[in-house]
């Protein structure tokens, strides 16, 4: 059974065997270099949303500083713009006993201490008082 024509063709099989083990291992090869390629590029993807991101907080800084005014500032105004009330109270029958913004006025002010609150909309709210 040693004949030379056996020996010969476990010989090929192991050069196939390697053939194809050296091919894998190109193929590997490439895939990770191609891997870390993609990496790379996305990389400089993140650095550009990155000076994306900067150039908008760039402008935004340069809003405030044009306006002269800092977030906070300008969140404070906001909220005083907001407190601007306007109340209305009515009777029992329907009738508008009084309106306007009870910080300026005192008599509106003791109408709504003693009025039930009904409903609001936007910066106006409505008061009655029951008898």
């Amino acid at each position: 059974m040693k004949s030379p024509i056996v020996n010969k063709t476990k010989n090929n099989n192991r050069s196939n065997v390697r053939n194809f083990s050296a091919i894998i291992a190109v193929v590997l090869a490439a895939v990770t270099l191609l891997q870390a390629s993609n990496v790379k590029s996305n990389e400089l993807e993140n650095r550009e949303m990155s000076m994306l991101e900067m150039e908008l907080i760039s402008e935004i800084d340069q809003f405030f500083a044009e306006e002269e005014l800092s977030l906070e500032e300008e969140i404070v105004m906001e909220m005083e713009e907001a407190t601007d009330l306007e109340i209305s109270v009515y009777d029992n029958d329907n009738n508008l006993l009084a309106s306007g913004n009870p910080e300026n006025n005192t008599e509106l002010r003791k109408l709504v201490n003693q009025a039930d609150y009904l409903s609001s909309f936007g910066s106006k709210a409505y008061y009655r008082i029951a008898k």
